[in-house]
């Protein structure tokens, strides 16, 4: 699946999830945003830690910040090559997709909010 399909699908569910903890538990949605933040923000370093962890684990010798070429990293020449499974991929675009959940419903009413004051 397509990198841009996840996160698409990641939004749509996290906006059903969403709207469903607001009507039955009764919070506002700003509390909703903030978890949502809260959750991209765990999922971005449960993504970056499994990252880490695969790299190390399969190629010990690139798991290093040491610069190869001027602005590009030795663990960047892993990218696309298999060594971090694509299931950790799709933890780095849920994060994508929660943080997008959070923030579009705000630009949402703050752009009605400007188109309407004209």
């Amino acid at each position: 699946m397509e990198g841009i399909a996840v996160v698409v699908i990641g939004i749509f569910l996290f906006a059903v999830v969403g709207m469903r903890i607001t009507r039955y538990l009764g919070v506002e949605k700003w509390h909703v945003s903030l978890g949502l933040i809260a959750l991209a923000i765990l999922l971005h370093f449960v993504n970056v830690l499994l990252i880490w962890y695969f790299i190390k684990k399969k190629t010990p010798d690139f798991a290093s910040t040491e610069e190869v070429f001027p602005g590009i990293h030795k663990w960047e020449l892993t990218a696309g090559t298999g060594i971090v499974p694509k299931w950790v991929s799709v933890i780095g675009l849920l994060a994508i997709s929660a943080f997008a959940t959070a923030l579009l419903p705000w630009i949402m009413l703050l752009l009605k909010m400007v188109m309407s004051v004209k």
